[in-house]
This record gives structure tokens, sequence and C-alpha cells, in this order.
């Protein structure tokens, strides 16, 4: 019988000098430049400029733009969405509260790791017509996203978590936490007179946002009365 193998935390940094392999740093910089520009914007001699290299060395990897796309797909995207979706699946997460932190966690590795993820993942998956929407669609594990429903339901029969909460629409909630501000943070940033959005404060801000929110009203309560209660 084979086994599933674990999902192990996809590369998302440029290899080292003595191991510097050029079809990865092709694929970095094409995955970093359709996020900042979008697909459509991006041409092969960009691409082959900002690697430094010659377009026909592109087209040498890359036989045309299918392949590069199909590439970063199989290469870059599905890795991600693996490891990040494999918190969902994970049996051992009884606990919904871990199981959500859990999530939050791995969404920030992983766009710690790759910063072009939010914006692609916005850009080119989410956004109606994105270049990347139908290739992913096939790849999102939505048996693990039913799984993750499923316990948050659970639980709130079991008047552990907030009743009113919809259990999927958690699940939309929470990349949408995460990944929005991400994505917007170079917009966000140029606003004068606001501060920018820095990682830790964001990843303590959703976690707080989310476990808080999951709390039933009653657990609520008993916590606002033990901050409020004076000392003796």
């Amino acid at each position: 019988m084979n086994r599933k193998r674990p999902f192990a935390k996809p590369r998302g940094r440029r290899p080292v000098v003595e191991n510097f392999d050029v079809r990865e740093h092709l694929l970095d910089n094409a995955t970093r430049l359709f996020s900042e520009r979008g697909i459509a914007a991006t041409t092969v001699a960009q691409i082959a400029a900002g690697a430094g290299v010659t377009s026909a060395l592109v087209h040498y990897y890359f036989t045309n733009r299918e392949t590069l796309l199909d590439a970063i797909v199989d290469e870059r995207l599905a890795p991600s969405v693996g490891f990040v979706w494999s918190a969902a699946g994970d049996e051992s997460n009884d606990d919904p509260f871990v199981m959500v932190g859990e999530f939050v966690a791995r969404l920030f590795d992983v766009t710690g790791r790759m910063p072009w993820l939010a914006p692609l993942w916005l850009r080119e998956v989410v956004n109606e017509g994105g270049m990347l929407r139908d290739r992913m669609i096939t790849r999102i594990p939505f048996d693990n996203i039913k799984r993750f429903g499923t316990r948050i339901r659970d639980a709130q029969h079991a008047d552990a978590v907030n009743p009113e909460l919809d259990p999927l629409l958690m699940f939309n909630s929470i990349i949408a936490l995460v990944m929005l501000p991400q994505a917007s943070a170079t917009l966000w940033n140029s606003i004068r007179g606001f501060e920018p959005v820095e990682r830790d404060t964001l990843r303590r801000h959703v976690t707080a946002l989310l476990l808080g929110g999951m709390n039933p009203p009653a657990a609520r309560k008993t916590t606002r009365r033990s901050r409020t209660r004076p000392s003796s």
C-alpha cells in the first residue's frame, strides 16, 4: 500500500549560488513579476531581463507561456496550497481552536517565504478572469475544506464554538484576513498618515480576531467579567 507523504514546506527562496539552478531562478523571477504586474501584462522579454538572461534561454526551459504557467502552478502554487490546506485535513487537530491557529500559522509561514503568493493569488486565482484560476481550481483540496467546516460545526453543537459563525465562511474569512492585507500592503503603505502593515502585528491581530470570535458568547462574557473585576 502506498502511503501519502506528508506535505513538506514548499520552497520559496532562490537557491544558494553554489547550487544555482537557472530554471528555478526563472520560475522565481516569473512568479514575482506576475504578482506585481499580472500575467497578461508581463512579457517573456521582461522575465528574461529580470533574470539577467536572454529570451531564448527562457524559451529553452519553457517552450511557451502555457508551459511556464503550468510549471508555476505545479511547482510553486500547488505545493503551497497543499502545505497550508493540510492543516484542515490533519486528523490530530480535533480542537477547532488548534486547527484554526495552525491554519493561520501555515498561511503566515508560506506567505513570509513567498511574498509574491498573496498578490498573485488574489490577482490570478481569486479574480474573475485570472489566468491561473482554471488551473488551480482542480488543485484545491475541497475535501479538507469540508472537514474543516464539519469540525467547526461539531464544536458548535458541543457549545465550544460561537454558534453564530458559519463553518465554511470561517474558512473564507481566514484566507481574506491573512491574504488581503498582504496583497494590498504596497497600496496601504503608500497612504500618508497610516502606519505600514507589519507582519507580526497582522498575525497577532488575525489570531486574536479569529480565536476571540470563535469563543461562544458565554465564554466571552466570563472573560470580560474577569478583566473588569476590581482587584482586592
